[in-house]
């Protein structure tokens, strides 16, 4: 026996979503949308006007830092002033990222094409004696605006933590209807316990926010990315595209 839906509500009360001051009621939905932009002006309003006053005195005192040290002989108070840059260093990198972290996902995303990305990640950090093998073709992917700064974070983690290394190699896998690809390098690898973490906030030995980031900036469009390398062999980081965020030919 087919048992009849019951639309009542108990106690004569009214549905869920149909008073007047559901939900669903274009005008709370107007209100809360103007709440909602409200508030993201002020967060990036106090956060670039934060930004860039507080650099504004940090470049100050990084010049009298540097005048300091040059007249300065006693080597207690030298190694001093080293600290000090060392501290202000930190900070400068510590606002970067604030600003970075701000702009995920701030802009709609557009198509990249992958060989032009690395190409200018190149260009943009100092890769000392370690040369770049790219087997990316003509793809393009759909992803953020910040897409290239994941490849610089992972083109710094070998720099500062692949000791032996001497190589990055780029590559592309087909994975079903998705695609990996593939970050690796000949260096020192990562320990068994260290894998997950690395992608935590504050962990490492520098900021500890370039692979957090770069994490943040792939999942805005649907991306993942892990570390599954050999220990002693080299770090190897997999990023997985979502079917839709990739194509033959085309992007900037």
């Amino acid at each position: 026996m087919t048992v009849p839906e019951d639309h009542s509500e108990p106690d004569g009360k009214e549905a869920a979503g149909t008073g007047p001051h559901s939900a669903e009621d274009p005008a709370e939905i107007e209100k809360f949308q103007a709440k909602i932009d409200f508030l993201e002006k002020k967060l990036n309003i106090v956060g670039s006007v934060t930004r860039h006053d507080v650099l504004n005195q940090l470049t100050a005192i990084v010049g009298y830092t540097e005048l300091l040290g040059m007249m300065v002989e006693d080597e207690n108070l030298k190694s001093f002033l080293e600290k000090e840059t060392q501290a202000v260093n930190k900070i400068q990198r510590q606002f970067q990222f604030a600003k970075d972290y701000q702009n995920i996902a701030t802009e709609p995303p557009r198509w990249q094409n992958l060989n032009n990305t690395l190409h200018r990640v190149r260009e943009h950090i100092d890769l000392k004696a370690i040369t770049i093998t790219a087997e990316t073709g003509d793809t393009a992917v759909y992803a953020d605006s910040l897409f290239e700064k994941v490849f610089i974070h992972l083109f710094e983690n070998t720099v500062r933590h692949g000791s032996t290394a001497t190589g990055i190699r780029i590559s592309l896998h087909p994975d079903g209807e998705f695609l990996q690809v593939i970050v690796e390098d000949n260096g020192t690898g990562i320990p068994p316990g260290d894998k997950e973490r690395i992608f935590e906030r504050g962990y490492g030995k520098g900021t500890g926010w370039g692979l957090f980031l770069a994490r943040d900036i792939l999942a805005a469009t649907g991306a993942t990315i892990t570390e599954n390398g050999e220990p002693g062999k080299g770090a190897r980081f997999l990023i997985r595209l979502p079917p839709g965020t990739f194509r033959n030919g085309g992007g900037e």
